[in-house]
């Protein structure tokens, strides 16, 4: 439906440093949420409007693993993988690798989102305005008390300062909270040009962006910039104060001489669209007699879900924890009504007591005398006779041996957890054995080496 008009890039080359406790030894995009890995749910998500076609961005020594795991997943959307050797480029730094593939306008998502929220909103207001850039915006959700396994520790989440023209829904500011310490300015020039703006510091930047073309290659002659969020949408969003040079010869671009930013050099608005703007009585805001867009040639908007949205990005420790509890509720209106396959076919099932709650993914063996709530099992798991297994989520590859309870737990991959243990509130690294007979709470086991690399 959109392919044609947008191109879809997922960026899925991230470290997930605000959770390197799992990260360490898989990559992000492949952690397991519900019965899929976590990059599955925005490619679904593209699939159900239409895309056919997708740019996935990886980590080179990550490509294959990403690869083979979702070549097993029949999905029917074709993804060109492109990988970046160079893990300290950021996400517009991705952008600018693959300039020469993006022939229209561009749809960027984050690998880490889940969501039912309708892309075809905000593409629309893109197309309404002809766009320069437009951001979905998620509410807040109700705050919830979560324990997340591990040390006891206060999780602060990040604030971002929004704002917005409210009888135009343009994008006019944006700035991290923690650039500020206990106040903060705006230019008079953009309060008198935009003056219904609401300032927000509770809306949830979800990382999908539309982006016109021009942007991309704008980004080929701007080296510094190197992040979406923290440097390129803010540099853009600023550029609407300004003004470009028109030109006398009404046969060229209206817009096509560089300021002393150079961005108007690559936005392009034809004669046509120009007179169209001044014969139309269409306006988008009311209070002066300015033309439509205050003649802005660089716009920006944002497009805020509605509130009854579900909309999660998946990149801290406490995010991850949460949607594992609530794919299952959610499932029907993420992947709209595809069927939830709980426990896959191909596991070995001897336990009776396996809750409605729980997810078994394929060649997991679940021995007799085990007792399963509210949990995940991942690929080729095996419980032993006489264990418990509570509000946790089992990776790929755990040996969890008899006799052992395990209680709102995080066990990463290629972890065995000897019999006797007693384990309740804790996060395994990967490859970790926990000794016989033992007992930890709220503590973080794994291999502190590869920790320290990370940080």
């Amino acid at each position: 439906m959109f392919n044609v008009e947008f191109q879809a890039v997922v960026l899925a080359a991230g470290k997930g440093s605000r959770m390197h406790e799992i990260t360490a030894a898989k990559p992000k995009c492949l952690l397991p949420v519900g019965n899929k890995p976590l990059v599955w749910y925005p490619l679904v998500k593209l699939q159900e409007i239409g895309f056919k076609d997708v740019i996935l961005i990886v980590y080179d020594n990550q490509k294959s693993e990403i690869q083979s795991t979702l070549d097993k997943l029949n999905l029917s959307i074709k993804i060109d993988y492109v990988s970046i050797k160079n893990e300290d480029q950021g996400t517009a730094d991705s952008l600018r690798l693959i300039h020469d593939k993006i022939k229209t306008d561009v749809l960027v998502l984050s690998c880490d989102l889940i969501s039912d929220v309708n892309l075809g909103g905000v593409l629309n207001l893109f197309r309404m305005h002809n766009a320069s850039l437009c951001a979905l915006l998620f509410n807040p959700s109700a705050s919830e008390q979560v324990s997340v396994p591990g040390p006891k520790m206060k999780y602060k989440p990040e604030r971002d300062l929004i704002g917005i023209d409210s009888q135009t829904n343009r994008l006019v500011f944006l700035a991290s909270a923690s650039d500020f310490e206990t106040s903060m300015t705006l230019p008079k020039a953009l309060i008198k040009k935009h003056t219904q703006i609401t300032m927000y510091s509770n809306l949830i930047d979800s990382h999908v962006y539309v982006l016109k073309k021009w942007i991309i290659k704008y980004l080929q002659n701007e080296p510094s910039i190197s992040t979406i969020k923290g440097e390129l949408l803010p540099h853009i969003i600023r550029k609407q104060l300004l003004k470009p040079k028109e030109k006398l010869d009404y046969n060229t671009s209206i817009v096509n001489t560089r300021d002393e930013s150079g961005i108007f050099g690559y936005v392009s608005e034809s004669p046509l669209d120009l007179l169209i703007r001044e014969t139309s009585s269409f306006n988008d805001h009311y209070g002066d007699l300015k033309s439509s867009y205050h003649g802005d040639v660089v716009r920006c908007f944002a497009y805020i879900a509605e509130p009854s949205v579900f909309g999660i990005r998946v990149n801290t420790l406490p995010a991850y924890h949460s949607v594992n509890f609530k794919i299952i509720d959610k499932w029907e209106k993420l992947t709209k009504d595809k069927e939830l396959n709980r426990i896959d076919s191909s596991a070995d099932i001897q336990s009776t007591q396996v809750d409605d709650k729980c997810i078994v993914w394929n060649s997991c063996k679940l021995s007799e005398k085990t007792s399963f709530k509210n949990s995940i099992l991942g690929f080729n798991c095996e419980v032993e006779k006489f264990s418990r297994v509570f509000n946790s989520i089992i990776m790929n590859d755990v040996v969890i041996k008899e006799k052992v309870a395990l209680e709102n737990c995080i066990v990463c991959n290629n972890t065995v957890i000897e019999s006797g243990c007693q384990i309740k509130n804790c996060l395994i690294g990967s490859q970790h054995v926990v000794a016989k007979d033992a007992v930890h709470t709220n503590e973080l086991l794994t291999l502190n080496d590869r920790l320290m690399e990370l940080e």
